[in-house]
């Protein structure tokens, strides 16, 4: 964003949003659907893995005490969010890898559908 605002010449205490910046230059953000997409085909991966242990640590399930204050963003918390599915969908899903690929790629579509209407 600093380089398109530079690019635009517009001072940094202008009150120019994001959005408005972006829609001027006719730009889309590509870093966060290429994250998005590797982070749901890496959950897939680890699903299918055998190893328990990697499962565990993505899934949360480790014993311990939680630190105080509010509780971090979990990794599968994402997931349930892009993939709009509860838990035991994802999980199942997983196991059949061509249909967790269609929901992959139709989660990346959506999430950059609703990007593009909101901006």
């Amino acid at each position: 964003m600093w380089f398109y605002r530079h690019l635009l010449r517009v001072s940094w205490k202008e009150k120019r949003t994001d959005k408005a910046i972006l829609a001027e230059l006719q730009v889309r953000r590509h870093l966060l659907e290429s994250i998005r997409k590797r982070k749901l085909s890496f959950f897939g991966h680890i699903c299918r893995n055998k190893c328990t242990l990697m499962k565990d640590i993505i899934q949360g399930k480790l014993e311990g005490k939680r630190g105080r204050g509010r509780p971090r963003a979990a990794y599968l918390d994402n997931i349930k969010t892009w993939t709009r599915r509860n838990s035991t969908e994802i999980y199942t899903m997983t196991e059949r890898r061509e249909e967790w690929r269609k929901l992959v790629q139709k989660a990346v579509r959506a999430a950059n559908a609703s990007r593009s209407d909101a901006g």
